[in-house]
């Protein structure tokens, strides 16, 4: 429980990259989340499937901010 307040921070980092249209910021920082909820999830014992959905992409999203 002591970690889950970057889940915070990267959740207003992402509103502030939405609404200031940086769009690959926001993108990376919606990957940089999902990262985050896994270990936060692996540290207290539950399952990281049960909390990052989706992470498969992450891989493909990297790629595609890299290259634009």
């Amino acid at each position: 429980m002591a970690n889950e307040w970057i889940l915070e921070v990267l959740a207003d980092l992402t509103t502030f990259a939405e609404q200031n249209d940086l769009p690959a910021l926001e993108r990376q920082l919606v990957v940089a989340k999902q990262v985050a909820e896994i270990d936060i999830s692996a540290s207290q014992g539950m399952s990281p499937h049960s909390t990052a959905q989706g992470i498969g992409h992450v891989g493909f999203l990297h790629r595609a901010t890299a290259e634009g």
